[in-house]
């Protein structure tokens, strides 16, 4: 790390990204986004631009609907096996998307016998 190089505290990280304090101290316990260094008398976490860089990539994958398992699991795959985690998370995702369609028919049926 170059002297130069910013840094940036965990309330700047949550500010930038819109991700909460809790959910950065989560990644860092499952060790998918560590700090990059401790600072001052209080060991306060703070990040460079690299772990902003996949803060952001993290959460463009869960965005995407992709669990905690999935996300590490595709950070650290080859080409083809992300495809194959992508192919997954699609298949699971068109399943959820049946299932919510059936759920919305079955209320909109029950909405139409009892108030009609």
């Amino acid at each position: 790390m170059t002297e130069k190089e910013r840094l940036y505290t965990v309330a700047e990280i949550s500010s930038i990204t819109g991700v909460t304090r809790k959910t950065l101290f989560y990644y860092d316990k499952i060790g998918l986004l560590n700090p990059t260094n401790r600072i001052g008398p209080q060991m306060h976490k703070v990040y460079d631009e690299e772990s902003l860089a996949r803060l952001k990539v993290i959460l463009r994958y869960r965005e995407a609907g992709l669990s905690i398992n999935e996300v590490r699991s595709v950070i650290n795959s080859s080409a083809q096996e992300k495809r194959d985690i992508y192919e997954r998370v699609l298949e699971r995702l068109m399943k959820e998307k049946t299932e919510r369609e059936k759920t919305i028919r079955n209320l909109l049926k029950i909405m139409k016998e009892e108030l009609s």
